[in-house]
């Protein structure tokens, strides 16, 4: 238990620290890519957050709290989407190559967190619902890059809206999938979430 509450603390302050530059820099280089990542990366924060706390409540809690993850993730699709059909009638220039450097930081540190987390106990549906979090900010990286390197190379601005898009279909499915299994495990006890496990 102590484990996981070191792993989750350290990813909580990394991600927490880049969701403020992600979100300053897609600001200020009218990046929509950035800053949808950015607030994908507020929710890591919150559910990475909520995991910690339910390392110290009951089964019943945690299985709430993973509710209240997976719902989060499907907010955050959903204003990801309105934001690039809005930004698509209406075009913003990007600064391609700043906003491509935020990106490649962003994929070292959505790594190193991601590598951290693997030392958790990803039998907890709220640690496993905080690690899908940290995998798809993983992919919104890679994304971004693209888009940075379209924009940046070939001039495409019109890529950064796709690409923001593309992630918001990532981001639902990752938070419908928690919310089915947190759902589940609500009505079925014999559903497979548990609060610690040895097995591996």
């Amino acid at each position: 238990m102590s484990k996981n509450k070191m792993v989750l603390g350290i990813s909580f302050a990394i991600i927490t620290f880049y969701m403020v530059v992600e979100f300053l820099g897609g600001y200020w280089f009218n990046s929509l890519t950035l800053m949808a990542d950015a607030g994908h990366m507020a929710n890591d924060s919150l559910s990475i957050f909520l995991a910690w706390i339910g390392l110290f409540l009951s089964l019943k809690w945690q299985k709430w709290l993973a509710l209240i993850n997976g719902i989060s993730l499907v907010w955050v699709a959903i204003w990801i989407f309105i934001e690039a059909v809005t930004r698509w009638q209406a075009p913003i220039e990007i600064a391609a190559l700043p906003m491509l450097g935020v990106a490649l930081l962003g994929f070292g540190i959505n790594l190193l967190v991601a590598f951290i987390m693997l030392k958790s106990n990803r039998h907890n549906l709220n640690i496993r619902a905080a690690y899908l979090h940290v995998l798809v900010d993983l992919f919104g990286s890679v994304v971004a890059i693209i888009a940075g390197i379209s924009a940046w190379w070939l001039n495409w601005q019109w890529v950064d809206v796709v690409a923001s898009g593309i992630l918001s279909l990532f981001v639902l499915y990752s938070g419908i999938s928690t919310v089915s299994r947190a759902v589940k495990s609500l009505y079925d006890s014999n559903t497979n979430f548990l609060l610690d496990d040895h097995s591996h």
